[in-house]
């Protein structure tokens, strides 16, 4: 099968991301060092934002599946580190390391039954994938003898280094900086190649003989995990956690970043969620309805940038050279 024309951009790993990468972290750490405490906490959580945003993007721009309940392998990650350290005194490193894990097999359960029963129905598998968040938030908030309900689990602190702010904060930054680059590497494989030509043409993808549900919930199980991976670090970063990080909301933010910076990128989480924080924190100073005015924002993105910004940014580049080639 012939892949398509948008599947073979930017399909091999090398070493120019792996250096930026390293500058990026260079940087921040010696930052981190001397900015004040408030900027540390912020840049933590820009940082699990980004990898949040990052792991839908996976699913969202590289496997062509639409998911409105990312926010639940997020909070089952998150509720099993927090749960395994405060109620059953597990050592903290196992605790933090069960969080992913429970994520994964969370993602493999739900993705499971999305992928056989939604097909390539991108409204059927959002609304599945919006359920199953629902039954987590559900779960979460009902179960109240472990989980405390609306009361939320507090006292979820990181222990020995990590409890300095400034070491957890050097902390998340390499565990999401090497968490973008292996998901970099995945989608410049074979594998990310294929789950593209997928996304582009699913029935010629199965002509050919290709597994494609086995390629889609492979996707499915990957981004979970690292969704996982965001929720457990920020777990340990917020100190309390509560059963809004599994509701739908907390799965339109990742999903409105994506939209904002651009699916098909894989720099546009980054891109979206910088300018929707910001949009949003400069909005908060002005008005109590700071998120009517971003939605407006995501709805004009996607009718003018339906590639979002990251999208322009290249079309405008691409021209630019194309016009500096001309004879």
């Amino acid at each position: 099968m012939q892949e398509p024309a948008s599947t073979l951009e930017d399909t091999r790993p090398g070493l120019v991301e792996l250096a930026v990468l390293a500058g990026v972290m260079l940087v921040l750490a010696t930052l981190s060092r001397f900015l004040p405490i408030h900027y540390v906490f912020l840049g933590s959580e820009l940082l699990i934002a980004i990898l949040f945003a990052s792991s839908l993007n996976l699913l969202m721009g590289y496997g062509g599946m639409l998911s409105f309940g990312h926010s639940a392998y997020y909070a089952i990650a998150a509720y099993t580190s927090a749960l395994l350290l405060i109620r059953l005194n597990w050592p903290f490193e196992l605790a933090m390391l069960m969080g992913p894990l429970m994520a994964a097999v969370g993602a493999l359960v739900f993705g499971a039954f999305c992928v056989r029963a939604a097909g390539a129905e991108h409204s059927a598998f959002l609304m599945l994938t919006l359920a199953f968040s629902q039954f987590v938030f559900a779960g979460i908030n009902k179960w109240y003898e472990v989980t405390r309900g609306d009361d939320g689990i507090s006292g979820i602190n990181a222990k020995g280094v990590l409890a300095d702010p400034r070491n957890y904060f050097l902390f998340v930054l390499v565990v999401v900086l090497a968490s973008l680059y292996v998901l970099w590497r995945i989608k410049s494989s074979p594998f990310g190649v294929t789950l593209m030509a997928i996304r582009d043409n699913q029935q010629r993808a199965e002509f050919a003989g290709l597994p494609v549900r086995r390629y889609q919930l492979a996707a499915f199980v990957i981004a979970g995990t690292f969704a996982g991976v965001a929720g457990t670090l920020y777990a340990f970063f917020s100190g309390t956690i509560s059963p809004q990080v599994a509701d739908w909301t907390a799965a339109a933010r990742p999903f409105l970043a994506n939209s904002m910076g651009g699916t098909h990128s894989f720099w546009g989480p980054v891109v979206g969620v910088l300018m929707l924080e910001t949009f949003d924190a400069q909005l908060a100073r002005l008005t109590q309805h700071s998120l009517l005015f971003v939605g407006i924002l995501s709805i004009l993105v996607g009718i003018y940038m339906p590639r979002g910004i990251v999208g322009v940014i290249e079309k405008f580049s691409t021209a630019l050279r194309r016009r500096r080639e001309r004879p």
